[in-house]
């Protein structure tokens, strides 16, 4: 090691800031509370910073995922005949080859081709998706006769298909259930053109093990460039059709197997004969391919996900997650807000002392002597339920403790020989005060910073609770208020009330644990104890 890097290191070393921080963290670790403290603390951060891995659904508070108030999944051990509420297919995103069937049937199979393309890792454009492509020449097409009088099955007898199957294990029916189709639809020749377009349908079937087909969608003109996302919600009948033959009623079971099959798939349809009696089909030639990227079938029933769902039917795990990074935004920037406006007026009231040291504490006194909740409501009402006003808000009133502290202790430092000694050599009062008096006089301030993240997440979780912040965001208060407003503990929901309480308690108290342990290391009294 050369000399100027030995003579870097020793200085380094030496330095006050070290020595400093080295002999704090020695004496930090000897106090148990505050290790779990911050241990408690950097959970959530954790989970505020790593929210959108840990959370599957939107945590607006008005994104219905499921239907409101069920309870979560886990609670379904407890609940043998119960539905959980959840993706039923096995391969929703289309990227296992191995459970997907395709299937082309009729006299015409041969026009029905398909192609399975997996997502490359690597690629962040690429995706796996289906393509099930029919290719027409001029010919005879063959029509169902006489047509199907559900009007479940398509019109013509060739069909081009995929197939993939769910299990049905439950000993119930679903309460409700969706599809969710991704697709899109390329057309090439006679097809491209208007009429063209009416010569085909997309379908999707729920076919039981019994052999009943029940449609759930078709296709209709226009075909819109690139990816539709098409939601079909289920009706009772559906239901009905596609799992109802799996329940035992007592008559025994209709289907030979709990299995129930998700049919995606393109026809032939005829709008219309000529005068000759034959389809015009039949004079085609083209190419129509539909591509699929997710197939879908969202099941619900008593149970959803980790904490269940909110009054609105929103995911109250997504919601709690997300809390935590209002509670942790608004009470540190408040908090950092309010401690900065009270080291400034304690430091010129303490150090000036007279008039402005009088003027300042009236102050003081009048914000600590009335009462603060009733005018962070005024406050909050008056300019708004966004982060930014609650943060004003609530640093308004809480600076008041941090000044009168600062206050104290610079006035036990002004008279101090190091403060006489940088007056005689001229040093401003600005240069005083914060070259010298405030570094002496900052340690004892850090307790009371983590105290007042408390009193600023408190704060904002009771006007959230009273309906004073943004509805639109994710908030342990905002999800107390839906929760006590619709009756949800009362009707027996007790998860949308003991989690976000249980969050604001843990919350408060790391940062309970962290003060007390700094008041207990940085405070010189406390620690000759």
């Amino acid at each position: 090691m050369s000399e100027d890097t030995s003579s870097r290191t020793s200085r380094w070393k030496d330095s006050g800031w070290y020595i400093s921080l080295s002999g704090f963290m020695k004496e930090y670790r000897k106090h148990r509370v505050g290790i779990l403290g911050l241990a408690v603390l950097f959970l959530f951060i954790g989970m505020a910073i790593g929210a959108p891995l840990i959370a599957e659904h939107d945590p607006d508070p008005a994104a219905k995922v499921a239907p409101a108030f069920l309870a979560p999944q886990w609670v379904s051990v407890f609940d043998p005949e119960g539905v959980v509420s959840q993706e039923y297919l096995p391969d929703p995103y289309l990227n296992d080859p191995e459970q997907h069937e395709f299937v082309a049937q009729g006299m015409n199979a041969d026009e029905f081709t398909y192609v399975h393309y997996v997502d490359d890792p690597g690629d962040e454009d690429d995706f796996s998706h289906i393509n099930i492509t029919w290719s027409h020449t001029p010919g005879p097409m063959f029509w169902r006769v006489p047509p199907d009088p559900t009007q479940n099955l398509p019109d013509s007898l060739d069909m081009g298909y995929v197939i993939q199957t769910l299990e049905w294990e439950d000993e119930a029916l679903p309460s409700d259930a969706n599809m969710t189709i991704d697709v899109a639809v390329t057309r090439t020749g006679d097809f491209n053109t208007e009429e063209g377009a009416l010569m085909f349908k997309v379908y999707a079937w729920l076919v039981d093990s019994s052999g009943h087909w029940e449609k759930i969608f078709q296709s209709f003109t226009p075909y819109p460039d690139g990816y539709i996302d098409r939601r079909e919600d289920l009706s009772y009948y559906d239901i009905i059709a596609g799992w109802g033959g799996m329940i035992d009623e007592g008559e025994g079971q209709e289907d030979p197997d709990d299995t129930l099959q998700v049919v995606v798939g393109i026809a032939p349809t005829y709008v219309f004969r000529n005068y000759f009696g034959t389809s015009p089909q039949s004079n085609y030639t083209g190419t129509v391919t539909v591509s699929l990227r997710r197939v879908s079938m969202f099941a619900y029933g008593e149970y959803f996900g980790i904490l269940g769902t909110t009054d609105k039917g929103a995911d109250a795990w997504a919601q709690l997650i997300y809390g935590s990074r209002i509670s942790l935004t608004i009470g540190v920037l408040a908090t950092g807000l309010a401690t900065i406006v009270g080291v400034i007026v304690g430091l010129t009231a303490g150090y000036f002392g007279g008039k402005t040291d009088e003027i300042l504490m009236r102050i003081v006194d009048f914000l600590l002597v009335i009462p603060g909740l009733p005018l962070m409501m005024v406050m909050a009402a008056f300019l708004g339920p966004s982060v930014e006003n609650i943060i004003i808000v609530i640093s308004i009133f809480a600076w008041t403790p941090a000044s009168r502290l600062i206050r104290s202790q610079v006035m036990a430092e002004k008279n101090k020989a190091y403060v006489e000694s940088a007056r005689a050599i001229g040093a401003s009062d600005t240069y005083i005060i914060f070259r010298h008096i405030l570094p002496n006089v900052t340690p004892i301030l850090f307790a009371n910073i983590t105290l007042g993240v408390v009193g600023a997440i408190l704060s904002e979780s009771g006007l959230a609770f009273l309906g004073l912040t943004d509805p639109g965001l994710p908030s342990w208060g905002r999800m107390l208020a839906d929760a006590q407003g619709t009756g949800g503990f009362s009707n027996g929901a007790w998860w949308v009330v003991v989690f976000p309480g249980l969050m604001i308690t843990l919350l408060s108290l790391a940062f309970t644990f962290i003060g007390h342990t700094l008041d207990q290391v940085l405070n010189p009294r406390l620690r000759e104890r």
